[in-house]
């Protein structure tokens, strides 16, 4: 069963995903993971159950806020379905 990853720091989040027989992985493979920084979302859900060894997918949050730093762009966290109205519908 996948577990609860949000607001975990990634290195942790990383271990609690070994311990539960999954591999947690960044959301973009393409990039090195991120080992700094706290979970912001994940995919699948916490409670999903997945077979041994599956991917749970993980937003990371690194940098600190507040500080005047500026705002990296980065990837997106996704914000779930939405609904789509088929075309020339009124």
């Amino acid at each position: 069963m996948v577990p609860r990853l949000v607001g975990l720091a990634a290195i942790t989040a990383h271990d609690v995903a070994l311990d539960a027989h999954l591999l947690a992985v960044d959301q973009d493979p393409c990039h090195t993971p991120a080992v700094a920084g706290v979970v912001a979302a994940q995919l699948p859900t916490p409670g999903t159950y997945l077979t041994p060894g599956s991917q749970v997918r993980i937003w990371v949050k690194t940098g600190s806020d507040g500080d005047g730093g500026g705002g990296g762009g980065g990837q997106r966290v996704p914000t779930g379905p939405t609904s789509v109205t088929p075309s020339g519908a009124k």
